[in-house]
């Protein structure tokens, strides 16, 4: 239910250093990415084979947009592997390859030194460094370092300023994340030391003892050159806590879709798709949703079980797993870019297919969609094919429910490198951000059977002996005491850059929300790309194809500039690289802003639906379960009873490359009882 992981995963992908498999590429597993493995495209992976696609730019090459000083090139506009390209410093000597690791001697408790040491894994290079330069440092995010490397080359941000500035680049991984464990499993007993606060002590105990591969390399700590904190999404957050709960040690941050605000009612996360979706298919899917909510809450028995039959769930037995599961396709607007809005596939080829009218064998354009009959039908369709065909192998229950703990291995594999249950730790006990419906009188595109307290049994599933079942949220963690620790949207930090984009998903947690949106100031310089979606600024790519977005790109680089000049200004003994391009003043540059949504506050400040706990639903006395509730890897193409593809075009979706989100599709559904997690 609560699809935390599959999105946090995803957002952690894209913004910070990590990020999902693209579709097709991926495994399909039960649980959602975290915001931080944010959507496939969000953050560069060299050597993931993706094509540059945008609907109304042409494709563009890699070869001509990789502008490294390093040698490598990839082949029929496809991002070339890391692993095959020469990296050569500023001085001509032959580097290590990007993907080369290495690892750090990292404190398992930094409150109890006595328990010693794990290896923690980071990429480094020093291609474009010059002696005196500033080191670039990617914060962890919550997935695997595997795959990566793209965060330390020019594509990425980080690269990129290291490169205008003479520097050096690195990122870590974070604890409990891929190969980077104080300990050997990850049982609730180990995680006692995975918290934000461990998480946060490690940046600064990295930073201030790591020996960088490179010469001088033990010479290089925060007191003798200027360290420049990086991160999209979580790890955006990460950097805005670490300079409010450790200032004076690193010299500048750049905080992109920073989700500062622990959260347990996170439902503008659906709202913000519903602002920037097309108008006739958020209008059907409004009337979707109201109609199940009806049923569910208050519909006879034959209703509820031809609404389940609707979406093939007729043996799942609580309604809101059955709403939680059809949550799928909404998720898809996540992997959304200005590089990468294929009107053929993901989050459009969904609404196109919902605004089909197949009896009049034309899609409808106008604002008000084809009705409710006609999107129900079609949402149902799509469910079954995309979710049930190509999801789940078990019982519907075995894969979507979530209201009996289950023996599962989904929920109890505790070995390491398990990226959803060591996100899951982090939300279930500080962060919250459990996806929900609106609350009443205000439209939504999500059920409100979909509420913390529903979503929070994902905690329970995971860590029974930590969160026992029935458990509401509020008890689970307490978001309020965490904000006034972090700040939250009150946060106050000096020399961090905070980007956003105003068709993040996860905009609403960050400093630029609709619900608390944030004035940019010379002491806390904010700025929203128009056309930007999570992360956005964080991939150069991004900045060739929406200048907004470059704008963004163009007013951090002249903060961060600003910021490094002051550093060396206090700093007189360290000499600054010459030959650096030294920006003009930010407050020359304009700052993007935009206008938040108007939302009252009676709606704001409101609570979710006091619907507590819905009894199980009737099923067939046939209905048995079967297999452990695991998800395909993918199905062969799409059968005659599937959605059908159409050249058609409307309202800017065109009907196509339903395979591509087949696979998003089934990953997120399988997942939706669980939380997804930024990036």
């Amino acid at each position: 239910m609560a699809l935390h992981l599959l999105l946090a995963v995803w957002l952690a992908t894209v913004c910070a250093l990590a990020q999902p498999q693209p579709p097709g590429t991926e495994t399909i597993d039960v649980d959602l990415p975290p915001p931080d493995l944010p959507l496939p495209l969000i953050h560069f992976k060299l050597g993931d084979n993706r094509n540059i696609i945008s609907s109304t730019k042409k494709k563009q090459s890699w070869n001509a947009f990789y502008t490294t000083t390093s040698s490598g090139t990839g082949t029929n506009g496809v991002e070339p592997a890391t692993s095959s390209i020469l990296v050569v410093s500023a001085n001509g000597t032959t580097l290590p390859p990007y993907d080369t690791v290495y690892t750090f001697n990292q404190l398992i408790d930094h409150n109890n030194t006595k328990l010693g040491t794990f290896e923690q894994r980071y990429y480094f290079t020093y291609e474009f460094y010059e002696p005196g330069g500033p080191i670039f440092f990617a914060l962890p995010s919550e997935a695997s370092l595997d795959n990566y490397d793209g965060s330390v080359t020019n594509s990425s941000i980080t690269g990129y300023l290291a490169q205008l500035n003479k520097g050096a680049a690195v990122v870590l991984e974070h604890r409990f994340f891929g190969k980077s464990n104080p300990y050997p499993d990850l049982s609730e007993t180990s995680f006692k030391v995975h918290t934000i606060e461990q998480a946060l002590a490690d940046v600064v105990y990295f930073a201030q003892n790591v020996h960088l591969p490179m010469p001088n390399g033990t010479k290089v700590g925060p007191d003798k050159a200027p360290w420049v904190i990086i991160g999209g999404s979580y790890p955006g957050a990460l950097v805005a806590w670490t300079m409010q709960q450790h200032p004076n040690i690193f010299a500048a941050g750049w905080a992109s879709s920073a989700v500062v605000q622990a959260q347990d009612y996170f439902w503008s996360y659906f709202d913000i798709v519903k602002q920037f979706m097309p108008a006739n298919c958020s209008n059907d899917i409004q009337a979707v949703i109201t109609h199940l909510d009806t049923v569910f809450t208050s519909g006879s028995l034959a209703d509820q079980a031809a609404a389940k039959a609707t979406f093939a769930l007729t043996n799942l037995q609580y309604a809101d797993d059955v709403m939680a599961t059809i949550r799928a396709p909404i998720f898809s607007w996540q992997e959304l870019q200005p590089y990468y809005q294929d009107t053929q596939a993901g989050f459009y080829a969904f609404c196109n297919y919902l605004e089909y009218d197949r009896v009049k064998k034309q899609y409808e354009s106008s604002g008000s969609g084809v009705g409710l009959q006609t999107a129900l039908a079609a949402y149902g369709n799509w469910t079954q094919y995309e979710t049930r065909v190509n999801g789940c192998t078990g019982s519907e229950e075995l894969c979507y429910g979530t209201h009996t703990v289950s023996n599962s291995s989904r929920w109890t594999n505790t070995t390491i490198d398990n990226t959803h249950r060591s996100w899951a730790w982090l939300y279930c006990n500080q962060l919250g951000w459990y996806f929900s419906g609106a609350p009443p009188n205000w439209p939504t595109i999500a059920s409100r059977l979909n509420s913390p307290d529903s979503e929070v049994r994902i905690c329970s599933l995971y860590f029974p002996n930590t969160f026992p079942m029935g458990n509401t949220a509020a008890q689970a963690h307490n978001t309020t005491t965490f904000n006034a620790k972090y700040g939250g949207w009150n946060i106050q930090t000096t020399n961090v850059f905070y980007a956003n984009g105003k068709k993040d998903v996860w905009r609403g947690v960050t400093l630029s929300s609709d619900m608390n949106n944030h004035a940019s100031t010379p002491n806390m310089p904010i700025a929203v790309a128009d056309g930007g979606f999570h992360c956005s600024d964080m991939v150069m790519q991004a900045g060739v194809y929406e200048p907004t977005v470059a704008a963004v790109q163009n007013l951090g680089s002249a903060w961060i500039n600003k910021w490094l000049t002051q550093w060396y200004m206090l700093h007189p003994n360290v000499s600054r690289p010459v030959n650096v391009t030294i920006l003009n003043d930010p407050t020359s540059y304009p700052t993007p802003t935009f206008t938040p949504e108007a939302i009252p506050t009676s709606i704001s400040n409101g609570s979710w639906l006091a619907i507590k706990s819905l009894g199980p639903l009737e099923i067939p006395t046939s209905a048995t379960a079967s297999g452990d509730g695991s998800s395909a890897t993918g199905s062969s193409d799409q059968s005659s009873s599937g959605p059908k593809k159409n050249s058609a075009l409307s309202t800017a979706i065109i009907s196509h490359g339903l395979r591509r989100l087949a696979l998003i599709s089934s990953f997120v559904a399988v997942s939706a009882p669980y939380v997804f997690s930024l990036g």
